[in-house]
């Protein structure tokens, strides 16, 4: 994957042509290489064999946004096709390209890529458990960003390797869907057998 960074200031990028598309197996260790090492913390980044046995189990997608060869932003997801519906596991702009829109245009290519799945739900980190005013100012500015996206609140919190989220959910063919089963259905699929009872403290509306 050619990985440019020059024009970093953003002079001409208006009229270059972006590409939302699924990441090929050497693309994909090396954006979890050079990028999600760097964009995640290590206690929420998990193993690349882990990726990978999702991949090869037919429960994960591997998305990179490029303009010309460049890649600009990436998703990674859980997914269910058979139900239409997948949870964001990971999404970033690459380091050189924030602060420019393409958060915002990653999602909105997202939206129409999966146009044909019932939606998409998503984690944000509960405002409630931040430690202290500028971790909830930041969780705060995430959760407005998804919000200003067309992203919408769902009631359903969960608890997942201790950390409280907030699920919000991206309609895309059904505006509503059962946002608790759905995320439990996902949460199986991630951790199958005992580990689901291990690592998942808890799914509720509220």
């Amino acid at each position: 994957m050619e990985r440019k960074i020059e024009g970093a200031n953003g002079e001409g990028q208006e009229n270059r042509e972006l590409c939302l598309r699924q990441l090929e197996s050497e693309e994909i260790t090396q954006v979890y290489e050079i990028c999600m090492r760097k964009d995640f913390p290590e206690s929420e980044l998990k193993p690349l064999s882990a990726i990978r046995q999702m991949l090869e189990a037919g429960i994960y997608d591997c998305l990179g946004l490029f303009e010309d060869t460049r890649l600009m932003a990436y998703g990674f997801f859980v997914t269910d096709w058979q139900r239409g519906i997948l949870l964001l596991d990971y999404l970033a702009v690459c380091e050189p390209w924030r602060g420019m829109g393409y958060g915002g245009k990653c999602l909105d290519r997202i939206r129409d890529f999966y146009k044909g799945e019932k939606g998409i739900l998503l984690e944000c980190e509960s405002l409630e458990s931040g430690q202290d005013q500028e971790e909830r100012f930041l969780r705060e500015r995430r959760i407005r960003f998804y919000l200003d996206n067309g992203c919408v609140r769902t009631q359903v919190r969960s608890l997942l390797f201790g950390v409280e989220y907030e699920i919000l959910y991206m309609p895309l063919a059904e505006e509503r869907v059962d946002g608790a089963g759905e995320l439990e259905n996902l949460y199986r699929k991630m951790m199958p057998g005992d580990r689901y009872e291990r690592y998942v403290g808890g799914i509720w509306r509220g």
